[in-house]
């Protein structure tokens, strides 16, 4: 009985641990202004460990590359509203997808991210097959999230270099789909 009991607890835990994370909608009013932000807005490489709440986590997502419009819009744009680029979030509590239509995170591995959120930029090479594209597009999502961690006091660094085959295996991606930056925020050291 014991014995099944165990397994039985072990199950619920691994099935808790599997579990999306639905997040509240995005606050899209107030903060500081566009002009302040651009002011301000500095690379700050030094986290602490407090985490984000679940509301600026998804407020930070959907300043990133959230949806803006009942059209299906980003508050990113891309060449031709092509959209080929989607985010990955790495978090203590494993890896996700970020899923803008339904403002959840998908969960793709339970293998933790020490630290702050890092946000991957993935590039979907099937829909768009020309990365000058994809690199200019991902300009823009950095850019929003550097001014929105500027608005909120968060610090923030873009990367162009980082472990790409340790980010794309937690992110468990097709081949098709490239991370090709990530971006580091997280509350002041």
């Amino acid at each position: 009985m014991n014995k099944a009991i165990i397994l039985l607890s072990l199950i619920l835990c691994g099935t808790l641990a599997a579990a999306d994370i639905k997040l509240p909608p995005p606050v899209k009013e107030g903060g500081m202004t566009l002009r302040k932000s651009l002011a301000e807005r500095r690379t700050r490489r030094a986290f602490s460990d407090k985490p984000l709440s679940k509301q600026m986590l998804s407020d930070l997502l959907w300043a990133a590359n959230g949806i803006s419009s009942k059209d299906g819009r980003r508050t990113a744009p891309t060449a031709r509203n092509i959209q080929e680029l989607e985010l990955g979030v790495l978090l203590p509590e494993g890896a996700f997808l970020y899923d803008a239509q339904n403002n959840k995170l998908i969960r793709r591995s339970a293998e933790p991210n020490k630290g702050p959120v890092t946000i991957a930029i993935i590039w979907d090479t099937g829909k768009q097959p020309k990365k000058e594209y994809a690199a200019v597009d991902s300009g823009f999502i950095g850019q929003n999230i550097y001014l929105f961690a500027t608005a909120n006091g968060l610090n923030s660094v873009f990367k162009a270099t980082f472990n790409r085959k340790s980010v794309t295996e937690k992110l468990k991606l097709e081949k098709h789909r490239q991370v090709i930056y990530v971006h580091t925020v997280g509350f002041p050291k």
